[in-house]
């Protein structure tokens, strides 16, 4: 932790935004955590803090009236118990099994904390044996908005949307037995031993909390075994639903300086700077809501690009050009076609693993079904004045790849 630090603060502290995304690897997010709910609060708002272009981590300030805030903590001597969720935090381990080196790491959350007496600021930094789960992130990771956890009451919840979010693109998430789901849960050996109490307490819980309070929700398909519930399957959804989205979106863009924004959407300085000099402070802001309000239900492969082509191809006049996008309609629905896009790539995988089909068989059929679902849903959005599908908007590689073939 840095040795250069002023005890009369005459900088700001770090800044909490809802907006900050968070981007993991999938590794961490199957890791155990060991975490409660305030823990586990704290941990995310400084993975919030990480850049993309960070390849170590800083240390962070915050205000430690900010962090109550965001903890939902009501008591009045909420500095106390603050210190006590850090004390605690500096002992937490989190175990990760990582395939990709077959390795087991246990580490630390954080590498040090400093309290500032008097000050209402603390000071913290995350292990760095957590830098490649965390940092320069490539492949196997998972991103989300802040909100999506720092709201959910139940660590069950917030565990779950995480277990879930990164299988949106697949559609579903399976569990073939409930001892695999309660491990991945963090669940203590004894407790829920009913699939019932575990159902009812646990999961129907966390599908209300996910509906109300993230841009996901999934509904539950029971394996059976006779009459007796071995395993379950999560049908998993974007939710369209949820308060939060798009919540504060104008205020956080207009507040947020252009370079910080720009690089929150893992725009690199030098693209930053050619666009500034190129298109101006406001234009550049105007494209960026444009997005944010127009897709901000849609999941974009590659949002840095859309940001840029929004920004140099003016999007934000489109609005006086196209319809507005329509969740509800079947036809014409972004989300919608990726779920259907998801479900024949499923079927896909199914019949290569069942050994139905060839690969080269089920590729070709694969591949003529996502052409006729994107040039279908194409149609049917040109009729509708609705803006064109770009490759985008489709989650899944094949999607895209399929998407290119109809360019």
């Amino acid at each position: 932790m840095t040795q250069q630090f002023q005890l009369q603060f005459d900088f700001e502290p770090d800044r909490i935004a809802d907006h900050y995304i968070v981007t993991e690897s999938n590794a961490l997010i199957e890791a155990r955590t060991n975490l409660d709910i305030y823990e586990e609060r704290l941990i995310y708002i400084l993975a919030s803090q990480i850049n993309p272009n960070d390849t170590h981590f800083r240390t962070c300030f915050f205000r430690v009236k900010d962090i109550a805030e965001k903890l939902d903590l009501k008591e009045k001597n909420f500095y106390k118990r603050i210190r006590e969720i850090i004390d605690r935090l500096q002992y937490k381990q989190v175990i990760i099994e990582d395939k990709a080196t077959n390795s087991t790491l246990k580490a630390q959350w954080l590498s040090a904390s400093r309290y500032y007496h008097g000050k209402g600021t603390i000071e913290l930094e995350f292990s760095q044996m957590l830098g490649p789960y965390l940092l320069e992130l490539k492949n196997n990771f998972t991103n989300y908005k802040l909100w999506n956890v720092l709201y959910l009451k139940s660590f069950y919840s917030s565990k779950l949307y995480r277990l879930l979010k990164q299988y949106l693109p697949l559609g579903k998430r399976k569990f073939a037995t409930l001892a695999e789901l309660k491990a991945k849960l963090e669940i203590e050996e004894g407790k829920y031993v009913l699939y019932s109490h575990l159902k009812n307490r646990i999961l129907l819980n966390a599908q209300r909390e996910l509906e109300e309070k993230t841009d996901i929700r999934f509904t539950i398909e029971e394996i059976k075994n006779g009459n007796k519930v071995v395993g379950v399957t999560f049908h998993i959804y974007p939710n369209s639903r949820s308060p939060r989205i798009g919540l504060n979106d104008e205020e956080y863009i207009d507040n947020e300086s252009i370079f910080s924004l720009l690089e929150r959407f893992e725009i690199n300085k030098k693209t930053a700077n050619e666009l500034l000099h190129a298109y101006g402070e406001d234009h550049i802001r105007n494209n960026i809501k444009y997005v944010f309000e127009k897709q901000r239900n849609a999941e974009i492969a590659n949002l840095s690009g859309y940001i840029i082509r929004a920004i140099k191809e003016n999007y934000a006049d489109a609005e006086k050009v196209y319809a507005p996008e329509d969740e509800t309609d079947r036809t014409t629905s972004i989300p919608q076609l990726n779920i259907r896009i998801a479900n024949n790539i499923s079927f896909y995988e199914q019949c290569l693993k069942e050994e139905i089909k060839s690969n080269q068989e089920a590729k070709r059929e694969l591949t003529v079904n996502l052409i006729n679902e994107i040039e279908r849903t194409n149609d049917y959005r040109r009729k509708r004045n609705m803006r064109p599908l770009s490759a985008d908007d489709l989650i899944h590689s094949l999607g895209r790849e399929a998407f290119n073939r109809t360019s």
